[in-house]
């Protein structure tokens, strides 16, 4: 089926089927580590993108936003580091200036083969790619954002590039038209073994494939334990003050519907250093806390230190890098946790 790369697992022991939704740095994070392991990966991924490269691309060419399918492909390569780089390279100047090369390579592959899936599939060949990467549609997905004061706003980028919403905040998301889901999307989480939803940036990473109906159907529906991976730190203007149950509340609410099982959180908190520099771009109090609470929630609290001691480095011709968090998950330690819950819940070890 088009949009999709198998994995032959053709062995004795079948790998369990993990599927992750999500988008951006987190669902990139997440992808590295899981992929060290033997299992069947899918990655669902929002299509809501628009800023940067990727939404220069999306209203000049005309094609769908390739950036977070390039970050999860980039995650998910078995190539070597070199053609890792080649695909996440940005130029640095000229009329290209900004442009990661992945997305280039996306936008073509999609007017050559004629459809966004078709590209993902030709992309996943090119560089060996361990499982599936599913945009959640192949739909025009934009995202419109209602502020606390009533206004709206048109558009993903306006929830990093716009001091409305950092001052006045983020009362809802909603779409702008309505979309269907790929069809391979809901298949995966029909036959999940597990589900991980997030981390990342609730409003314009987390929420808008749960926006698609069908999606959220599905979600309400599946068997599968579901996790969801609370985010390290939170956002000025769109969820300053959350604590990690905070997120799984504002989940619920969109997918109608108490379907986490398991809220994984982190324990250790950042390096001093990051803190004052994050703090500087966000303001004081914006580590995301959590309690383990008494059975009132719906789902399990699961903490364990979670979290990057490496800087992460943003790369300089990177348009909106400033706008991305430097404080990130460790991939090793967040697919161990992850794992864990694989065999606590389904008692499939690998």
């Amino acid at each position: 089926m088009d949009g999709v790369h198998m994995v032959d697992n053709s062995t004795d022991k079948r790998c369990p089927l993990v599927v992750t939704i999500g988008g951006g740095t987190g669902q990139y994070v997440l992808l590295s580590g899981l992929k060290e392991h033997p299992l069947d990966i899918a990655a669902v991924v929002s299509m809501a993108d628009d800023g940067g490269s990727t939404g220069v691309l999306r209203d000049e060419l005309g094609v769908l936003p390739p950036g977070d399918v390039r970050q999860c492909l980039a995650a998910l390569s078995k190539e070597t580091p070199t053609m890792r780089a080649l695909f996440s390279y940005r130029f640095s100047a000229g009329p290209m200036k900004g442009h990661a090369f992945g997305n280039l390579l996306l936008s073509a592959l999609e007017k050559i083969t004629g459809s966004f899936a078709a590209a993902v599939t030709e992309a996943c060949r090119i560089f060996a790619v361990h499982g599936e990467v599913i945009p959640v549609t192949e739909g025009n997905m934009r995202l419109l954002v209602e502020l606390k004061d009533g206004s709206r706003v048109a558009g993903e980028h306006y929830l990093d590039g716009d001091e409305r919403v950092r001052t006045v905040g983020v009362k809802k998301i909603v779409l702008q038209n309505p979309v269907e889901a790929h069809p391979r999307a809901t298949e995966c989480i029909k036959k999940a073994d597990l589900i991980v939803i997030g981390p990342g940036d609730l409003y314009g990473s987390v929420l808008p494939p749960l926006l698609v109906p069908d999606v959220a159907q599905a979600l309400r529906e599946t068997t599968a334990p579901i996790i969801y991976v609370a985010n390290l730190t939170n956002k000025k203007g769109q969820t300053a003050g959350f604590s990690a149950h905070d997120y799984a509340h504002v989940i619920h609410e969109y997918l109608g519907a108490h379907c986490i099982d398991v809220l994984l959180c982190n324990t250790t908190p950042p390096a001093p250093h990051l803190l004052e520099r994050y703090e500087q771009q966000e303001g004081k109090g914006m580590v995301v806390e959590y309690t383990a609470r008494a059975d009132t929630d719906p789902y399990r609290v699961v903490a364990r230190d979670l979290i990057s001691v490496d800087s992460q480095m943003i790369h300089p011709q990177d348009e909106i890098g400033h706008l991305r968090s430097f404080i990130r998950h460790d991939p090793i330690k967040l697919a161990a946790a992850v794992l864990e819950v694989l065999a606590e819940k389904t008692h499939i070890e690998v």
